[in-house]
């Protein structure tokens, strides 16, 4: 026995509190430790008035809602069964700060092979070719002339002897 919460009584078995008729009509999608299911809009509003009742009888039943693309390929909604109280679903919540394949940009004050002569934060420097990718075009002026240069902004540079 389920009661909807417009008051109707449904005479059926429950799955967590939700109705049985329901959960046979989402889609599921299993993941790593878990499941998450899809539920269309027309399925949802058969058994809910609006989404805010659906969404607090989700949660009463033990899912969360999470918004990835790491589960079908397409970026959707998704409710995601809790295994644990701690499981915080498939996508961190904060990006990592600090990634271990960062760019690192190679400078030196003397010609080298592979290096090429660039105005870099106001100053004549030579930059190691392919790493030239990562910095930003900004207009300089070099010994009193104005030239297009670049800026390391806020990448790591590494000056060579």
């Amino acid at each position: 026995m389920f009661n909807l919460p417009d008051g109707t009584v449904i005479n059926e078995p429950d799955v967590n509190g939700l109705p049985l008729s329901f959960v046979d009509k989402w889609k599921e999608h299993p993941t790593k430790r878990t499941f998450a299911v899809s539920v269309a809009k027309e399925v949802r509003r058969a058994y809910y008035a609006n989404d805010a009742l659906f969404s607090n009888a989700m949660k009463q039943a033990g899912y969360i809602p999470v918004r990835t693309r790491k589960i079908t390929g397409s970026d959707a909604r998704y409710w995601l069964y809790r295994v644990t109280g701690n499981d915080k679903g498939v996508v961190a919540a904060d990006a990592a700060c600090d990634k271990a394949c960062s760019p690192v940009v190679q400078l030196s004050n003397k010609e080298m092979r592979g290096f090429k002569r660039l105005a870099v934060d106001g100053k004549w420097l030579f930059v190691y070719a392919d790493h030239v990718r990562f910095l930003t075009k900004k207009r300089h002026r070099v010994d009193g002339i104005r030239v297009q240069g670049y800026t390391a902004g806020s990448l790591k540079v590494e000056v060579l002897a």
